[in-house]
């Protein structure tokens, strides 16, 4: 018997929808029946994600926003009401990792000049503050809603090069907290995914780049790389966009009516959360 996720004719956005686990997101949501939004800064891979929804029957928009801008979060939610008349659902992927200041030259992230910690601040952190502010009042204020932020196994992971990341994303999961709470009594529910390493496209390309390199198979470089971690993740693979995407999926559904405030795990084990 399938499961119902109770997504029927929700009212969706997901923020990172033109790849990796925010596209996998948008397609989820649409094949449970949920109408999408999709929003992201580059319209291309957007179109791309609408046209794989729309092969399969299913309802996308897209809408084209740069959550840097502090313009970006409340036009991104007045075209959301315009086009679905109203917001049910919010899954945000956005949070790209800062490498601007990882070249030769430049110290580690966590010593570094503060032109990578507010590059840190403004795309990990305030594209979170900015949409959630957009689109959390009018949940409360309809008396539902749902909202997934993925957050990242960094914001408790110690590590120089992940420094600034890492630091970022923990804010975003105290202020997660604060968010569950201020919706919590409307039946707004605002809950985090904190995934270990995600192997999207860009990561892909980089194990084939390296195994190429090195002369071995793709396995054994993904796994040469999570063990240059030490024991830090316990399952010796990096997970797929897909698997973040339905820890996401659950949590925005019916089916996790009751977990508000959660901040998920999904790394194939790690002493991080231990």
């Amino acid at each position: 018997m399938a499961i119902d996720y109770g997504l029927a004719g929700k009212r969706a956005i997901v923020v990172g929808a033109g790849k990796d686990v925010g596209r996998e997101l948008a397609i989820a949501l649409a094949g449970e029946g949920a109408r999408v939004v999709l929003a992201g800064r580059g319209r291309g891979p957007l179109e791309d994600t609408a046209a794989m929804i729309a092969s399969q029957g299913g309802e996308a928009h897209v809408v084209a926003v740069d959550l840097h801008d502090p313009q970006g979060a409340d036009s991104l939610a007045g075209h959301a009401r315009t086009m679905l008349g109203g917001v049910d659902l919010v899954g945000n992927t956005a949070g790209v990792f800062p490498t601007s200041r990882l070249g030769p030259g430049h110290p580690s992230p966590a010593l570094g000049i503060d032109e990578g910690w507010n590059e840190a601040f403004e795309w990990v952190l305030m594209s979170a503050v900015r949409l959630t502010r957009a689109v959390l009042p009018g949940m409360i204020e309809q008396g539902s809603g749902a909202m997934v932020h993925l957050g990242a196994n960094s914001s408790r992971d110690y590590r120089a090069m992940t420094g600034q990341f890492g630091a970022m994303k923990a804010a975003l999961a105290h202020v997660v907290k604060n968010w569950a709470r201020e919706g919590g009594t409307a039946g707004v529910r605002v809950n985090a995914v904190h995934p270990g390493w995600i192997k999207g496209d860009g990561v892909t390309a980089m194990i084939a780049d390296s195994a190429g390199k090195a002369g071995i198979s793709l396995a054994e470089q993904e796994r040469a790389l999570v063990g240059n971690h030490g024991d830090h993740y316990w399952t010796p693979r990096m997970g797929l966009p897909g698997e973040y995407a339905d820890a996401m999926l659950f949590l925005l559904s019916d089916r996790a009516s009751y977990i508000n405030g959660a901040m998920l795990p999904v790394d194939g084990g790690s002493r991080s959360w231990s």
